[in-house]
């Protein structure tokens, strides 16, 4: 079944990346932005200390490198690899592929949209808000998830492993599309959520770390416990 996933997202993710306003290639190795107005077929961000701000437009493909940052505030990607130690802040527009590899670290927030959204190859995903049909990760990837809709699955593989913010959490074996059961609970500003996982293996991959209140009332609890005895 994971192979069919994947090749299902190859396909959606290789249809969307077709360039029809391509302009070219721009390479960035010292601070800028990207305009609403522009369209681009391949960008590339370069050097410690490059800050490239993405205001709007289109990009088919982007990369980033080094401890190099980007802020994607609105637009559209179809395909965003973070490499090396560099960071993509996404808080707005919409990026098809998303991933954070060799030690980068993406967030993603706010108004975010995303189709996938991965971590592999020890990147560091940090979700605090944003809309995500697939969340991944993979090989040493971490995901650190605070909050943010995840619509479709969850799914966790290798030595990867997922930080789940909130409290209630419930896990339903039986229950989801995706044979790995279904978790629920609410995230930390009381928000309900609901995230299908994919496959029997994902839930072991999956922290679940409660709330300082929650944590202060079994600290307390533990305490009462062993003074009544």
């Amino acid at each position: 079944m994971k192979t069919k996933l994947l090749a299902m997202m190859s396909v959606v993710i290789l249809w969307t990346a077709v360039p029809v306003y391509a302009e070219g290639a721009k390479t960035f190795t010292s601070s800028g932005q990207i305009l609403p107005d522009e369209r681009w077929s391949n960008v590339r961000i370069y050097n410690d200390d490059t800050v490239v701000d993405m205001l709007g437009g289109h990009v088919d493909k982007m990369a980033t490198y080094d401890y190099s940052i980007l802020n994607v505030i609105d637009g559209d990607i179809s395909t965003l690899n973070a490499h090396e130690f560099s960071t993509a802040n996404v808080s707005g527009g919409y990026v098809c592929g998303l991933d954070a590899c060799g030690n980068s670290t993406v967030g993603f927030s706010d108004a975010a949209a995303a189709l996938s959204l991965v971590a592999c190859d020890s990147g560091t995903v940090n979700m605090t808000n944003g809309t995500t049909e697939y969340l991944r990760a993979g090989d040493s990837g971490i995901i650190n998830l605070y909050g943010g809709l995840v619509t479709n699955c969850l799914d966790a593989w290798d030595s990867a492993t997922i930080n789940t913010y909130g409290y209630g959490f419930n896990y339903d074996p039986i229950a989801g599309s995706w044979d790995g059961g279904q978790l629920r609970g609410f995230w930390l500003d009381d928000t309900r959520f609901t995230i299908d996982l994919y496959g029997i293996e994902t839930y072991s991959h999956i922290n679940l770390i409660p709330e300082p209140s929650t944590l202060l009332f079994f600290a307390l609890g533990f305490v009462a416990l062993r003074r009544k005895r």
